[in-house]
């Protein structure tokens, strides 16, 4: 026979959640289909629910290949193979993220992917990351898709084909255009000597 001293029993224990943050990301590494190792990360609320999942890794990109990128310069970015998020408005956090990552693998905070509508069709991406501050080398389905966010085009106009999408962070963007600005009237000058 077993007793409870009933003067010393406190109650089941309410774990202390003040000291575990809103959102905790796993991150792991993986191979895909042809053996090449990337990283996979899953973010979790504090009772473990699955928030969003990221598959990529970082990434040089050269200057003869400008699918992402405009420039000339070899540039670190990471490339983001798979974005999902399970929450309803958790994909900016999930980005915010990706540009985290960026900086701790000397990418500046840049990233890239391939915005496609093929997990759903009714919710293309590209106006989310458009929104974000993505941008494309294919104008013009930037510029469409800037029309429908302005309310200029309804919504079945909007072509969303599967485009290369690239963010660079806003301080590291106008250095680049104040060095384009310099080096054109460097060319300039050197064209009048």
């Amino acid at each position: 026979m077993c007793m409870i001293n009933s003067s010393n029993y406190i109650g089941p224990l309410k774990p202390k959640y003040n000291k575990i943050p809103d959102t905790l990301f796993y991150g792991a590494q993986a191979l895909d289909a042809d053996n090449r190792l990337y990283n996979h990360y899953c973010a979790f609320n504090k009772e473990g629910k699955v928030l969003g999942v990221i598959d990529g890794k970082m990434e040089t990109l050269h200057p003869l290949d400008e699918t992402y990128f405009p420039g000339l310069k070899k540039i670190r970015s990471f490339n983001v193979y798979y974005i999902r998020s399970h929450q309803h408005n958790f994909g900016k956090n999930l980005l915010d993220f990706v540009q985290v990552l960026s900086r701790q693998n000397g990418g500046e905070g840049r990233f890239h992917l391939i915005a496609s509508d093929c997990y759903n069709v009714d919710k293309p991406p590209h106006i989310f990351y458009r929104k974000y501050g993505m941008n494309s080398i294919n104008e013009d389905v930037i510029r469409n898709i800037d029309k429908f966010i302005s309310g200029l085009i309804p919504k079945e106009n909007l072509e969303t084909i599967d485009i290369p999408m690239y963010f660079i962070p806003k301080q590291l963007e106008k250095q680049c255009v104040s060095k384009k600005r310099l080096s054109f009237l460097k060319n300039l000058l050197k064209m009048f000597k």
